[in-house]
């Protein structure tokens, strides 16, 4: 399998291949203005929007926002339903440019949990955007990093007890691809607004070597510079990935964990 590539930007920058945002501070955004929390999620979708322009302009590959965790099924209902009916606004209302600049839709997460209204405008646009090829935007919804794993340990011991996996075929390029995330490749750099320095059950599998960036600005805040500040941190980083500098820098190669490629893996 090939390595994981990071493009090169201005000025001889690496530009990650994988970039995942928590996306977090909207309903604090939102009531340090007195408004409704959900007033706040409205607002945070302009900065996705931003997000997603400036990654695709930048050369970023796999852009991966964490919209609605498995656990934010237990925020009051309004908050929930505002969340559900933002979402079909940005199906309905981004699915043209997003197929036009060549951006395909991913999801992560349990799609049969979503309202019905919901779940079936995302997967129309999914289906839209299916022959972008310039980036993959994945939406994580009601997702959650150790039910994934859970899920895929469970699919492989019912195939083993049915005697179609030994337990010496399972490594971690083969566990990787019985999650929702098997499409992925490792996540470089990950990002997480809201002044939390946790990474809340988001890709823990996937993001075992990831640079972690948190920032102290709310979701909404967050634009095409302060993105490029989170570049310029990834850059600032040595990724030895186990070796030491001076293998790494005596190499000369770019080093990468392990082989997850999805552009090389067998569908």
């Amino acid at each position: 399998m090939a390595p994981a590539h990071n493009g090169n930007g201005k000025n001889g920058s690496k530009i990650p291949r994988h970039v995942a945002i928590i996306m977090d501070g909207n309903g604090r955004w939102a009531q340090a203005r007195g408004l409704d929390r959900a007033e706040g999620h409205a607002e945070g979708a302009r900065a996705v929007r931003e997000a997603v322009e400036t990654s695709t302009r930048l050369g970023i590959k796999y852009l991966t926002l964490y919209a609605f965790s498995v656990a934010n099924w237990q925020r009051p209902r309004h908050e929930v339903e505002a969340l559900m009916r933002l979402l079909i606004e940005f199906a309905k209302q981004e699915r043209h440019d997003l197929r036009q600049n060549g951006i395909r839709v991913n999801v992560i997460g349990n799609l049969e949990d979503l309202p019905t209204a919901t779940r079936h405008a995302v997967e129309e646009l999914i289906e839209y955007t299916r022959d972008g090829d310039r980036m993959t935007l994945t939406l994580a919804l009601s997702y959650g990093g150790r039910q994934d794993i859970v899920e895929a340990a469970r699919s492989l011991a019912v195939r083993a007890r049915a005697g179609l996996v030994l337990p010496e075929d399972i490594d971690e390029t083969f566990f990787h691809r019985q999650m929702t995330t098997h499409s992925l490749p490792d996540v470089d750099l990950l990002i997480r607004t809201g002044g939390e320095t946790r990474v809340s059950d988001f890709l823990l599998f996937e993001s075992a070597y990831a640079e972690l960036v948190f920032l102290p600005i709310m979701w909404p805040d967050f634009t095409a510079g302060r993105l490029l500040e989170c570049i310029e941190v990834y850059n600032g980083k040595e990724r030895r990935f186990g070796k030491t500098s001076e293998q790494v820098q005596g190499s000369g190669a770019v080093v990468v964990p392990h082989p997850f490629d999805p552009l090389d893996r067998p569908s």
